[in-house]
């Protein structure tokens, strides 16, 4: 009797543990294949580097292939969040004059100085911790090519142009 009651209490302690570790191992599906992922695109063509980061990241990509040619390189060696790649990818992009815009159809992948024409954003950002030529400097390296940066010396300011979310994220990283 007291051999039955223990194998029992195992049975009943056991069985629930196993069955929870069984359904943890269950093989990743499409809802834990876009949590993170290794980006490793060297000199690959844009369109493949695009459809790649949709999948990561659930985004449809659309582009002109006649307008948006070349390649481009991606290497994040530990895994990176749908929302990082995504970020990476609007990188690179800007490195090669090309810009993501959002529409109701999916996100666009244009040459920048198309969309230079549609909004522009002029934004006087004051410095206090900084010299304005050396932050002007420094920032120009990571903005795309269609926004300005320019320092005034009178008062020690940047005076940034470009697109509306762009200038707003630079203007997030001086802050």
């Amino acid at each position: 009797m007291k051999s039955q009651l223990r194998v029992f209490i195992v049975a009943t302690t056991l069985c629930p543990g196993i069955l929870l570790c069984l359904s943890l191992m269950r093989p990743p599906g499409p809802a834990w294949a876009t949590s993170s992922g290794v980006l490793t695109f060297e000199n690959a063509d844009i369109g493949t580097v695009a459809k790649q980061i949709g999948r990561l990241t659930g985004t449809t990509f659309l582009f002109d292939p006649d307008q948006v040619k070349g390649r481009i390189t991606l290497l994040a060696p530990k895994p990176v969040s749908p929302a990082e790649a995504l970020e990476l990818l609007k990188s690179a992009l800007a490195l090669h004059g090309y810009t993501l815009v959002r529409r109701a159809e999916g996100t666009w992948i244009v040459p920048a100085e198309r969309m230079a024409h549609e909004a522009v954003r002029i934004t006087v950002v004051p410095l206090t911790y900084a010299r304005a030529d050396e932050l002007a400097y420094t920032l120009s390296m990571i903005t795309p090519p269609w926004v300005r940066i320019v320092p005034y010396y009178a008062t020690n300011s940047l005076i940034i142009s470009g697109h509306p979310a762009t200038v707003e994220e630079l203007v997030d990283i001086i802050k």
